[in-house]
């Protein structure tokens, strides 16, 4: 496996979001500090780094999940097809940087030894269905290692990249694993509601590419501003789909 590895002295370098960056930050966690700073578009173009973030987002899916179509790379006889997925993950990421549209945040947390303990992707929604929404922010992967887990970590990563952006966003969209339904929850998110007819049908549309809900995946969002009178994000989304 091909790492990069980060010291304290990299958690120095400067940060490079296009429309919104954000500074380098702690997180105190019960095993130490996490140095977070933000994973740029710069450091997409380097194989190794963009490798390590493709596989630790990787492993993150395949072992917190019963989805069977991503569990099934646990197998070591799937070895081959594991390193296939990855590659199609890592182009997959490669291309969203490559096609920012100067909203995307990607954070990393690591500890002192350099090693990657957290990291966060969100960007303005555009599903690949061919639906998006300029007003609306996807978090498109959250992750953390297991050991830093109950120290709000993944909280404080979504919560940072969010944040820095919500003077253009109004809403914040997600799809969750079910076993991380709780932990959405807990941070302000609402299942949506497949009884209300617009729901329905954007859940109904978007399922139409993915296939894993309601058995794996739950559909979550969240108001950014509960102040803001502007319709939500979903009535803008089933206005295009109906047409």
């Amino acid at each position: 496996m091909v790492v990069s590895r980060l010291s304290c002295r990299d958690y120095r370098t400067s940060f490079g979001s296009k429309n919104h960056p954000v500074e380098k930050f702690q997180i105190k966690t019960n095993k130490g500090t996490l140095y977070v700073k933000e994973f740029t578009n710069k450091d997409a173009q380097y194989e190794a780094k963009i490798y390590e973030l493709t596989k630790f987002f990787t492993d993150n899916f395949i072992y917190n999940t019963k989805d069977p179509s991503l569990t099934q790379y646990k197998n070591p006889e799937n070895f081959e097809k594991y390193l296939d997925l990855l590659d199609r993950i890592k182009k997959y990421y490669k291309q969203m940087f490559e096609e920012d549209d100067g909203n995307l945040t990607a954070l990393e947390a690591r500890n002192a030894l350099g090693e990657l303990c957290g990291a966060v992707i969100t960007q303005t929604f555009k599903d690949y269905s061919g639906i998006q929404d300029d007003k609306t922010c996807y978090v498109d992967s959250v992750a953390v290692k297991k050991e830093y887990r109950k120290n709000h970590v993944g909280q404080i990563l979504m919560e940072k990249a969010i944040n820095c952006s919500k003077d253009i966003y109004t809403d914040v969209f997600l799809a969750s694993d079910n076993m991380a339904v709780p932990f959405q929850l807990k941070n302000g998110y609402r299942i949506m509601d497949y009884s209300n007819k617009e729901e329905k049908a954007i859940i109904d549309y978007l399922n139409k590419f993915r296939g894993d809900y309601p058995d794996y995946i739950t559909f979550m969002d969240k108001r950014l501003d509960e102040t803001n009178q502007t319709e939500p994000w979903y009535k803008r989304i089933y206005n295009k789909i109906k047409k």
